[in-house]
């Protein structure tokens, strides 16, 4: 099983492609070269790419571990999310490029255990990700992003706690720790977010605690139905997690999206079996329209601006995509 916490079920070594999606892999592999080659890198960009080749080609052909090596590393050795020339293409980024969030270590110490690589080393990660253990019990780099975890976005700190926990697991997890991470879950109500969702149910899993599942958990997903699949979240009710009012999202076009119909079908796996079977439905519906309209995965656009936020289909989604056509159809 070769896979990552984004997509959860989705083995790329075994994964079966449909054409239009082969071709889009294809010619994004070719995009980011051109990239590559001005030394402007992501770490999300390699594991795509990784992950990428193995689905294509059945093995890895580029040198990801020296690109990494070469341009996502500090001057200590530690992961970076992003290389200085990628860097300087975001917005007001300024020299803020030079970091290293949860994400990034995380992508980091899975590609050196995927390539067994010598500078696999369990517990530098181990140490990187308990120096970023909160008292609050979440994982995050407050040199980072200094914000209170309170106006952070849920997906976000779910996400990075879930895969703090899975480094840690690797050598198991003190009491003391598995307590702190239990007690911050069982405290947080439901989010209304499939991402969020999916990722405590994930940490939880790990901690062999799943009894601390919200026991509103199913509710969130029918919400999230959006045109043929789901959104991440319902627009409709959409509230500011710190201040309690509704967001202004009146114009707001939900779309559905193949990475949140999997985090749905993880969530109904805690819930009765009429949600479990609705949302197999649903997929399997969202598997024939998929199939027939294999690129129609758009971007998130808010209000009425005709602009997409970041591309309109990444290697994850198409991913997705495919695994549901694949095993749904």
């Amino acid at each position: 099983m070769i896979g990552y916490i984004i997509i959860p079920d989705v083995d790329v070594s075994t994964l079966t492609l449909v054409p239009q999606h082969e071709h889009w892999l294809k010619d994004w592999l070719l995009d980011i070269e051109t990239e590559i080659s001005n030394d402007s890198v992501s770490s999300a960009w390699c594991i795509q790419g990784i992950l990428a080749e193995i689905v294509l080609y059945g093995y890895v052909q580029t040198d990801w571990k020296g690109i990494i090596k070469e341009l996502l590393k500090d001057e200590e050795g530690k992961p970076l999310a992003y290389s200085a020339r990628y860097g300087e293409k975001l917005h007001n980024f300024s020299d803020q490029w030079k970091q290293t969030p949860i994400h990034a270590i995380y992508t980091h110490w899975w590609i050196d255990r995927y390539n067994g690589s010598d500078a696999y080393n369990i517990n530098s990660y181990r140490d990187l990700i308990t120096r970023c253990i909160q008292p609050s019990g979440w994982i995050y780099n407050p040199n980072v992003s200094p914000t209170d975890p309170r106006t952070r976005m849920k997906a976000e700190l779910m996400l990075s706690l879930s895969m703090g926990v899975e480094i840690l697991s690797a050598q198991g997890l003190e009491q003391t720790q598995k307590t702190l991470f239990e007690a911050v879950l069982d405290s947080t109500n439901v989010t209304g977010y499939l991402s969020a969702e999916y990722f405590r149910m994930r940490t939880l899993q790990m901690l062999s605690a799943t009894n601390l599942a919200p026991y509103n958990l199913g509710e969130i997903i029918d919400p999230c139905e959006t045109e043929e699949g789901y959104c991440d979240f319902s627009v409709d009710s959409k509230v500011d997690d710190y201040m309690g009012t509704a967001k202004r999202t009146s114009r707001d076009k939900p779309i559905h999206s193949a990475i949140s119909a999997l985090h749905a079908r993880q969530i109904a796996k805690y819930c009765d079996l009429e949600t479990q079977q609705a949302v197999q439905s649903r997929l399997s519906n969202f598997a024939g329209y998929l199939s027939a309209y294999p690129l129609d995965i758009p971007a998130f656009r808010m209000r009425d601006i005709d602009v997409p936020f970041g591309t309109d289909l990444s290697p994850f989604e198409i991913f997705a995509a495919s695994h549901i056509i694949s095993t749904n159809g």
